[in-house]
């Protein structure tokens, strides 16, 4: 049952019914409106409706207040629904930030500090709506390279000269510090080997033939198998075992 069938049923028994509520002293009357819920209408107010003819209820909304009430809304808020605190907003305006240019992401970290934002205000925005480290992408990795700690200077050489493509080649300019600086050991650190000429019973000819062999020092020839020496360069194997008996006598 339509709002409409509901005013006209009552309208109809309005007529029958007007005795009845004029003895009882009452204005209004229950109608069933079909939901299973007894409605009272007051009869008098139906009335006067009916004698204003009015059948249309508007509603008058003031559009500058709405447009206005957007606008702030959307001001108060940032990227991805985050808003820019009360205080936060009052601390930027007071350094000639504008708070919906930090939202929209134009403004990078750099920029915030050197405007003479707060260093926490600046990196709390950083965080809050992603903001860039900086636009400037040259000379950008040399000043954060300043600025990190515990870097060598290697690590802040290479940094430094990373910001464009000039690393790439073998040809840049670096300074000495990047270079391992070793001294040179003041003797030899291990003795220089006998000569194998200085054992007994081998001669300049012996040394050549054993030099064959791979035997070129007295250290060497103490060391060695007679029999594989013998056999490799045709020598009788008591010579070799001769001279390998000699070179440990002498090294020992």
């Amino acid at each position: 049952m339509s709002k409409n069938e509901v005013v006209s049923e009552t309208g109809a028994n309005r007529g029958s019914d007007a005795e009845g509520d004029e003895s009882d002293g009452g204005g209004t009357e229950p109608v069933d409106i079909g939901i299973g819920i007894a409605v009272e209408i007051d009869a008098d107010a139906l009335e006067a409706v009916d004698d204003a003819d009015t059948d249309v209820v508007e509603l008058e909304f003031d559009e500058a207040e709405l447009l206005e009430a957007d606008v702030a809304s959307r001001r108060d808020a940032g990227a991805d629904g985050q808003r820019i605190e009360a205080d936060q907003r009052d601390r930027l305006e007071a350094v000639d930030v504008d708070p919906d240019a930090v939202a929209a992401k134009e403004y990078s970290y750099r920029m915030l500090l050197d405007a003479g934002v707060d260093e926490s205000d600046a990196d709390a925005l950083r965080r809050q709506f992603s903001l860039p480290w900086s636009f400037d992408g040259d000379g950008d990795l040399e000043r954060r390279s300043s600025e990190v700690r515990g870097l060598g200077d290697a690590e802040r050489e290479w940094i430094a000269v990373s910001g464009d493509e000039r690393w790439q080649s073998f040809d840049y300019e670096h300074s000495p510090l990047a270079a391992v600086s070793r001294e040179r050991p003041s003797e030899r650190p291990y003795p220089k080997p006998t000569p194998v000429t200085a054992v007994t019973g081998v001669g300049p000819d012996d040394a050549d033939e054993l030099a064959e062999a791979g035997v070129r020092s007295a250290e060497r020839l103490a060391t060695v198998s007679a029999f594989a020496v013998a056999n490799a360069l045709g020598l009788d194997v008591l010579h070799v075992r001769t001279w390998r008996h000699n070179a440990r006598e002498m090294l020992g």
